[in-house]
């Protein structure tokens, strides 16, 4: 195995997130059943943000809590559900790639799901 290095590793590691992630009880529902994802276009929209965060990419172009916010108005979203979110997306990356780029994604993914969980608390909780 090697580090995540290029775009073509970050499409390896999102398409086998997303494709292991659509069967989990937990979270694929949200993605299958609350907000029908169309695939073809979420995909490119996650390489390019993951691309962004690890490799200085610039094609992202977005605000990612705003389609969060759509979908915890109609799921609440959670702390288990940002765990089992880390819990994949780590899991996922330790099966193709092992480095100080996949550590770095597994940092910034934990941030990501912690931070956001607190917020989807408070605004949950009013």
């Amino acid at each position: 195995m090697h580090d995540i290095a290029s775009r073509d590793d970050i499409k390896v590691f999102v398409d086998a997130f997303y494709g292991g992630m659509k069967s989990d009880d937990l979270v694929g529902h949200i993605f299958l059943d609350v907000m029908q994802v169309d695939w073809s276009h979420h995909l490119p929209k996650m390489y390019d943000f993951w691309e962004m965060l690890l490799l200085d990419g610039s094609h992202y172009k977005g605000a990612p809590m705003r389609p969060h916010m759509e979908v915890n108005q109609k799921e609440p979203l959670t702390m288990a559900h940002f765990d089992r979110w880390f819990e994949l997306f780590s899991a996922t990356l330790d099966a193709h790639f092992v480095g100080p780029k996949t550590e770095e994604a597994k940092t910034k993914a934990l941030n990501i799901a912690q931070t956001w969980a607190y917020k989807f608390k408070l605004i949950n909780e009013q």
